[in-house]
Formats: C-alpha cells, sequence, structure tokens
C-alpha cells in the first residue's frame, strides 16, 4: 500500500482525483488532503507518505515551486496536478514523476502512478542495499525476511547451526538476551559471508564465533552461552590451531 498526500485547493478537483484513484489504482491510500500552499508548507514535513499529488497555483498566493525551495524536492515523489501547461518544464527541473493537466484524463493519471511505482520501488531497492553495505562494513549481517529485515553484529552471534537447507542462527540481541532466529540460506552460505570475520568451520553442522569460546578440548568446544558442540573428528586438529592462534592474536 501506497500512502499518498494531495495538496491542491480546487474542493471538485479534490474529489475527482480521489475517485480516479479509488477506481484504478485501490493501492493508494490517501492519508491526507491539504488545501493551500502554506497549510502544505506547515503539515508535509510531518506527514509519512510515499507520493505527492501537487498542484501548482494556489488561492492563498502561494505556489508550488515556493513549497519546494524549502525542501528536499530530489527526496520526494511528485505528481503535479494542474491546469497549467507553461509550469511543465520547471517541474520536471523539480523531479517530478509526471505532469498531468486538468480534467484529469484516466490513462494519464494511471501512467502517472505507473512511473511513480517504477521510481518507489527502484528508491527502496537502492536503500535496501546501501543499508546491506553499511552492515557489512560495521560487521553486521543482514537477514531479510518476508516482512522486515533484521541486522545482526557478527560480534553478537554465538555459532550458525545448519536446518537442512537452512540455518539457524543463535545470538544475543542488543539488550543481552539469548535469541535464535531460521534463516533461508545454507550454512556454506555462511560460512562464506563470514569468512572475512572471526568464525571457524567445527562440524558440517557448525560454525562458531571464536570469540565465544571459553574452552576447547580434543573433542568438544565450550561456549559462553554453556552449550558445548562437538568438533569433527576430521577437524579437530586444524580447529584447535586456528582457534589458538586466533586467541594469542587477541592477547
Amino acid at each position: 500500500m501506497l500512502k499518498a498526500v494531495i495538496v491542491e485547493d480546487e474542493k471538485y478537483s479534490v474529489i475527482h482525483l480521489q475517485n480516479l484513484l479509488q477506481r484504478f489504482a485501490p493501492d493508494i491510500e490517501v492519508v491526507e488532503v491539504i488545501n493551500s500552499g502554506k497549510e502544505a508548507l506547515k503539515k508535509l514535513p510531518s506527514l509519512e507518505f510515499h507520493l505527492l499529488f501537487l498542484d501548482i497555483q494556489f488561492n492563498d498566493d502561494f505556489d508550488a515551486f515556493e513549497l519546494l525551495k524549502s525542501w528536499q524536492f530530489d527526496q520526494l515523489n511528485i505528481i503535479f496536478v494542474t491546469s497549467y501547461n507553461q509550469y511543465a518544464i520547471k517541474a520536471f527541473k523539480h523531479n517530478a514523476i509526471d505532469y498531468v493537466t486538468k480534467p484529469i484524463d484516466k490513462d494519464d493519471l494511471i501512467s502517472a502512478i505507473k512511473r511513480a511505482r517504477d521510481r518507489i520501488t527502484i528508491k527502496e531497492e537502492l536503500n535496501e542495499l546501501y543499508k546491506t553495505i553499511n552492515a557489512f562494513k560495521n560487521k553486521q549481517i543482514v537477514l531479510k525476511g518476508q516482512y522486515e529485515t533484521t541486522f545482526i553484529p557478527s560480534e553478537n552471534i554465538v555459532y550458525l547451526q545448519a536446518d537442512n537447507v537452512y540455518t539457524t542462527l543463535h545470538y544475543y540481541d542488543a539488550n543481552s538476551n539469548y535469541k535464535k532466529i531460521v534463516d533461508s540460506k545454507n550454512l556454506g552460505f555462511w560460512e562464506e559471508e563470514l569468512c572475512d570475520f572471526s568464525f571457524v568451520r567445527i562440524h558440517k553442522s557448525f560454525l562458531v564465533n571464536m570469540n565465544k569460546i571459553v574452552s576447547i578440548g580434543n573433542k568438544h568446544i565450550k561456549l559462553v552461552n554453556g552449550e558445548t558442540l562437538e568438533i569433527a573428528r576430521e577437524r579437530r586438529k586444524l580447529v584447535l590451531q586456528i582457534v589458538m592462534a586466533h586467541k594469542k592474536q587477541l592477547g
């Protein structure tokens, strides 16, 4: 669902636009209708929305371009809806998605909304990419779920456990609560993803944060959460060498 704001001082135009949106773009929810430019200047900064339907000339002698002077307009998704043809070039200089003239033609509106959806989708994908890059720089891992993305600092992970084609991550949250979360990617993916961090594969089922190891024996390791995990027979010598070298490096 996309949230939209309409800034328009003509009552009939507002009703007509809302009716068209209800019929041809039911996924757009109009969260606010603002009836003047000066009112928009006060209200818009406090509103959360994806799309702005914006007239150009208002009855309070305040126009859309004055409004945009006080905004980072390149961050707004604007569809201008106006009776004036002469402002189109200026509108596109303000990064408008489209310029629809009144009376609104439904096909023009549908086309403008499609462009808006495409732009919003690209922005959201880029934002997710930037978050992922920043998370990696800050030694965080990114778990993308259906409804939300979870960021976990690598230092908070105790170990990762293979669960068929999935992986269960055992970690401490920001409040030091011990938690588990299942991710759809397999343990091999995470071994590669965390190769630059302090993790060691001790078993086909376990990838362990070496900073969370409190003791190591010939066959097992003990972790800060009290769990003991088995070291695979063929890995025992190598795991011991890697862990001891890591601990020595930390001093």
